[in-house]
């Protein structure tokens, strides 16, 4: 009985395996900056892999909007890494309204490029790893 136990289990360590070094490339600290419409900002965020799953969080550092204090820290609520693809997802709220702000991307190296998502708008983002 042990032993068909065994194989299951050294199949899971293994796919955690093949899983932990495109996580492990993300891991840490990141420069980011976004532009959605006519709204640019920039956020410091330190991202924690666990396995295929992405936490962390998201600290405002600046933005065109005199509205939009830095220093604002956002953990994350969703996030993963599957290859070189990296996404993750917040909360924040402006006045009233309380939403998701969706990051979809491909990282080469310690740079990384993708889509932003906010309450149906689009925009953009770059990221550098510090």
């Amino acid at each position: 009985m042990k032993r068909l136990l065994a194989v299951p289990v050294l199949g899971l360590i293994c796919m955690g395996a093949l899983a932990s070094p495109a996580a492990a490339e993300v891991s840490g600290p990141w420069h980011v900056a976004g532009k959605i419409g006519a709204s640019v900002f920039t956020l410091n965020c330190v991202f924690k892999p666990d396995g295929a799953h992405l936490g962390g969080v998201c600290t405002e550092a600046s933005s065109n909007d005199p509205k939009v204090k830095s220093g604002r820290a956002h953990p994350l609520t969703a996030g993963g890494v599957t290859g070189d693809q990296v996404s993750w997802t917040y909360r924040t709220s402006f006045l009233l309204a309380t939403f998701n702000v969706t990051f979809e991307g491909t990282q080469a190296g310690d740079r990384m490029s993708g889509a932003i998502t906010v309450m149906g708008r689009k925009g953009d983002f770059t990221a550098a790893k510090e």
